[in-house]
């Protein structure tokens, strides 16, 4: 395992990315200057929450290998010195150190393991696209929407109401979905839906619309001066993609 650290490390510490960010630590030039730059407040900031703030970062960034070299994972030079690979590994890291919490850096891990180095390579835009939704996702939020999918799942093995996505069944169970999960964490139905207007805005779950006669149009949301009225979400291959490369858990 020290091994494999030590040869990631070096790797990614010989390229001017990872220099420049080395040189200009997150925890000074981007989360302690604006704040001691402010009257009173600044003065108050010491070494001692400098400290703190350092070994939260270090706590964090050690997650962060732990996670892409989980599982004796087997990792080649070719991978490590991947122009691509260690830009994108700068920004991950980068990304990660901006983190208030530890709550979404195996979500990172994950995105770094599973898209370079199991033998996989991922498309560059679909990299840019999955590290800017971790950036933008609230935990919470991913969170209702994993708890979501294994609901759906679970249910639609037991409803012949499903939905087929490459050979996949989800079904619409939103309603019933927010009065459990909502009992369960203890917050009203009307939070749960308040988060998931938020992920909509993702395109991993897509609304579904009944008309005033009952027929619901998957493809269409203009209805003329039809009666509209939606009946929750389903969840799109998308999510589904993300899920796999990025949230799935390995067991």
């Amino acid at each position: 395992m020290n091994e494999k650290l030590e040869m990631l490390k070096n790797s990614l510490y010989n390229t001017n990315e990872m220099k420049d960010i080395k040189e200009n630590p997150v925890v000074d030039s981007v989360l302690l200057a604006p704040i001691k730059a402010i009257p009173v407040l600044g003065d108050l900031i010491d070494s001692s929450t400098n400290k703190l703030l350092n070994d939260f970062q270090e706590k964090k960034e050690q997650e962060l290998i732990d996670v892409i070299l989980r599982d004796n994972l087997s990792i080649t030079s070719e991978m490590v010195n991947d122009v691509e690979f260690i830009i994108n590994f700068a920004r991950t890291k980068e990304a990660v150190q901006r983190l208030a919490t530890t709550d979404k850096v195996e979500y990172f891990g994950n995105l770094i393991r599973n898209g370079y180095l199991q033998g996989k390579h991922i498309e560059g835009s679909i990299f840019d696209e999955y590290i800017h939704i971790l950036n933008v996702m609230s935990y919470r939020e991913i969170l209702y929407l994993v708890e979501y999918k294994k609901y759906c799942e679970d249910l639609s093995k037991k409803s012949k109401s499903t939905r087929h996505i490459n050979g996949k069944i989800y079904s619409n169970k939103y309603e019933a979905f927010c009065r459990k999960f909502s009992k369960q964490i203890k917050v009203s139905p009307r939070e749960v839906d308040y988060v998931f207007l938020h992920i909509k805005q993702t395109g991993f779950i897509e609304e579904e619309f009944e008309t005033e006669s009952g027929d619901v149009d998957e493809n269409d949301n203009t209805f003329g001066s039809l009666d509209v009225e939606s009946t929750g979400y389903y969840i799109t291959k998308e999510f589904l993609d993300f899920y796999e490369m990025v949230l799935k858990r390995n067991e």
